[in-house]
């Protein structure tokens, strides 16, 4: 008889124990579907704000083309007192907010001026040169820089067919830099003033800043450029020699 209870108490024990052992693995699968269903709605609702991301930015970037090319039939000169350079203020959207704005890159110095014909150019570095130093910058670097442009320019001379405009090798200031030897980082104060165009460009005289037109216009300095800026408020350059009449 004793047993026979002793038996039965064994038999309830495993029981228990088993039953608390599938209901954890329960919980645990419960714990381990839900965990994942909400990783998937995640992953989910990511995607869909990517798209819609995505579809903003390609119709932002249509309305640019558009707008541009009418520009382009309405006049043959840009200045800073057109449509299509006012900034965009950021307005709500979906999940967020979306706004911008267009930058003439002509209004900088392309840093591809540095060579012409695969070959380093003396006007080019010139002109860096005093944005090195406008930036308290070492202006040997420009020859640096001016080297590894007139090699890539030769690589791309020869990499492109007929009007194509292959890409460049580097598509910042800090990769350029790594190139030319100069540490990362310290190019960074030239931001606002350069640019890496895939092929030589002139400076838009109407959108660029003083320390810009002071570092191509040989014998301008800093204050005289800071006071051709402040007459180009009243009204922008219509051709070089506007510009020409306006230099001191």
């Amino acid at each position: 008889m004793n047993h026979s209870i002793l038996f039965h108490r064994r038999q309830r024990g495993i029981a228990v124990i088993t039953a608390i052992l599938i209901a954890a693995l329960v919980a645990s699968l419960a714990f381990a579907l839900s965990t994942r269903e909400r990783l998937w709605l995640r992953q989910v609702e990511n995607r869909n704000d990517f798209s819609a991301a995505q579809a903003m930015a390609l119709s932002a970037i249509d309305l640019a083309r558009l707008t541009l090319r009418d520009d382009m039939r309405d006049n043959q000169v840009d200045h800073l007192l057109e449509n299509w350079t006012t900034p965009i203020p950021p307005v709500n959207v979906e999940q967020g907010r979306v706004g911008g704005r267009l930058i003439e890159l002509q209004g900088r110095f392309n840093l591809f001026n540095l060579q012409e014909n695969g070959q380093p150019d003396k006007r080019g570095i010139e002109a860096l040169e005093k944005l090195l130093r406008q930036n308290s910058l070492p202006a040997e670097w420009a020859k640096k820089l001016a080297e590894v442009m007139a090699s890539q320019a030769s690589l791309l001379a020869r990499q492109r067919s007929g009007a194509a405009l292959a890409p460049l090798p580097f598509y910042n200031l800090a990769d350029l830099a790594e190139m030319a030897g100069i540490e990362q980082g310290k190019l960074r104060p030239l931001e606002a003033w350069v640019t890496l165009l895939p092929e030589m460009t002139p400076v838009n005289v109407n959108f660029a800043g003083p320390e810009v037109l002071a570092a191509i216009t040989p014998g301008l300095s800093l204050a005289h450029a800071e006071q051709i800026v402040g007459q180009r408020l009243g009204g922008h350059f219509k051709s070089v020699q506007d510009f020409l009449k306006a230099l001191p």
